[in-house]
């Protein structure tokens, strides 16, 4: 067996870096969706259900360390964590003729610092901050079909001020020798970054636009991975497929797409 599987909700979350990351290594893979575990109302004639049908409180217990993503490994072994995944498969990938991961100390410990530092927003953007609300959660409040917290997130994203615009400048200050975060070789944090800004810009914020505006770096970087052909052919032949993702309230789940589309148009 010379196929990977990768075990995640059918949404880019943390799961679209290493769907990039195994397209990029040329990993035959398949994806095992799993339905989120939201009490919402599953869409009629949907296989799979993209909501809780009591499949992630059976296999939770299963998992390495209780979380998804997972990748099953060919031989059979199953690892969790999605940064640990993805320093795996950028060991075993090349672009340009040299490894995703970096070899040399240095540049390795400057790929894990920019990956770290997207972990740390993480949490402000999916609510886990002890008192999670729709008020307080903007991909909770997407996911249920409510509409983007503007108001939180303007006052996040204030200049020079705003705890998330903060952590987007010193971002952008890491990218000022691009296009990549080590000048001109490309890494697995740059996979990272291309897929959270995208991810991000759809499912929490309105667009890329509040987070890429006056951060031209950063918009270098995403549009210069983007551009990369493998990534280009592997959303070019998914695009059709997101039309049977669900809509609830007021939010389309394809829409979670679609900066990974227009990224890989341009």
């Amino acid at each position: 067996m010379n196929t990977y599987k990768l075990r995640y909700w059918n949404i880019p979350g943390r799961g679209e870096s290493i769907r990039i990351m195994l397209t990029l290594g040329s990993l035959d893979f398949e994806n095992d969706f799993t339905p989120l575990p939201f009490t919402i109302k599953n869409p009629e004639n949907t296989s799979p259900p993209p909501f809780d049908d009591g499949s992630w409180a059976k296999q939770k217990p299963q998992t390495p360390w209780g979380t998804l993503p997972t990748l099953t490994l060919p031989d059979g072994t199953i690892v969790g964590q999605q940064r640990a995944i993805i320093r795996y498969l950028g060991k075993i990938t090349q672009y340009e003729g040299r490894p995703l991961y970096p070899e040399d100390p240095i540049q390795a410990l400057t790929t894990d610092g920019l990956m770290d530092m997207l972990e740390d927003i993480w949490p402000i953007l999916i609510g886990l901050n002890g008192t999670e609300s729709f008020d307080t959660a903007p991909l909770l409040t997407t996911m249920f079909g409510k509409p983007h917290l503007i108001d939180f997130l303007e006052k996040k994203m204030e200049p020079q001020k705003g705890e998330l615009a903060l952590m987007f400048d010193h971002i952008e200050k890491a990218y000022s020798t691009g296009p990549y975060l080590l000048k001109d070789q490309p890494s697995c944090a740059d996979i990272l970054l291309f897929a959270a800004i995208a991810w991000w810009g759809a499912a929490m914020f309105p667009s890329m636009e509040m987070i890429l505006e006056s951060r031209p770096n950063i918009k270098r970087a995403i549009e210069t991975v983007g551009g990369w052909k493998k990534i280009k052919d592997y959303y070019s032949a998914l695009k059709s497929t997101r039309k049977s993702l669900p809509t609830v309230g007021v939010t389309k789940y394809q829409d979670f797409y679609k900066n990974f589309h227009s990224l890989s148009m341009n």
